[in-house]
């Protein structure tokens, strides 16, 4: 494994249990509006918030149509009469109060941050709440000002210009050699990596299907991705 200087850290589902947020703030939202929080409701929010996500991923959807699009599309298939807009506001506002992190990532940035210059860099089309979730944890120290939120950037990953932008404000465009992409998505974060020529991990959690892009490295924890980092060698390394 070649040695690297910066390390582009995805957040969710990464560093932070996006699972364990999304689940309080769906379940605080349904109730709040009067709606009982059955697995059958929560499965259908799923389904259509992934399948938009999905295609933002490929362009065919802004993330801040997205966010407004997903509640109409549940309350058509639902039968319920509210206000979108509002609906999605106090699910962001639950959403930014959970600040769950995926076990063993505190100690990891600890580690890697003596070594690595960490950067966050996130998909996301509400930049208040992915900050305030940073902030309250205890993660917000290892990575400084070196937070790169898609909301505020105008463009988002796999987008070779959210990368770019990125690599410009670290100083490290001409040392793409030395960056590597760490993430779980294989459609933003992996691709991403790829359209931008930069090294990738992809953290393949277990119900995660290979796909047409490949990672240089995967691992199927964080207590792999520290020990591929930290001691250099891997069996994962996949080209």
């Amino acid at each position: 494994m070649r040695e690297y200087r910066w390390l582009l850290m995805d957040a969710d589902n990464t560093l932070f249990d996006f699972n364990a947020a999304e689940e309080f703030a769906l379940t605080r939202t349904l109730l709040h509006y009067g709606i009982s929080p059955t697995e059958e409701a929560k499965a259908g929010y799923h389904a259509i918030n992934n399948a938009l996500w999905a295609a933002s991923d490929q362009g065919k959807i802004t993330q801040q149509a997205l966010m407004n699009e997903r509640f109409v599309r549940f309350f058509e298939a639902r039968g319920i009469q509210g206000n979108s807009a509002e609906w999605n506001q106090f699910f962001l506002e639950q959403l930014s109060q959970c600040s769950v992190l995926l076990p063993g990532a505190e100690a990891l940035c600890r580690k890697l941050s003596q070594k690595y210059i960490l950067a966050l860099c996130t998909n996301s089309a509400a930049p208040f709440v992915a900050r305030r979730r940073l902030e309250n944890s205890p993660l917000a120290r290892f990575f400084g000002d070196r937070v790169f939120i898609s909301g505020e950037m105008g463009c988002h990953k796999p987008e070779k210009a959210y990368f770019d932008k990125v690599l410009e404000t670290l100083g490290a465009t001409k040392h793409k050699a030395d960056v590597l992409v760490i993430g779980d998505s294989l459609t933003s974060d992996i691709r991403g990596a790829f359209n931008s020529r930069l090294d990738s991990v992809w953290l393949r959690w277990p119900t995660a299907k290979a796909g047409p892009v490949y990672p240089t490295y995967q691992v199927d924890n964080l207590a792999q991705l520290g020990e591929l980092l930290e001691n250099k060698k891997f069996p994962f390394t996949l080209r």
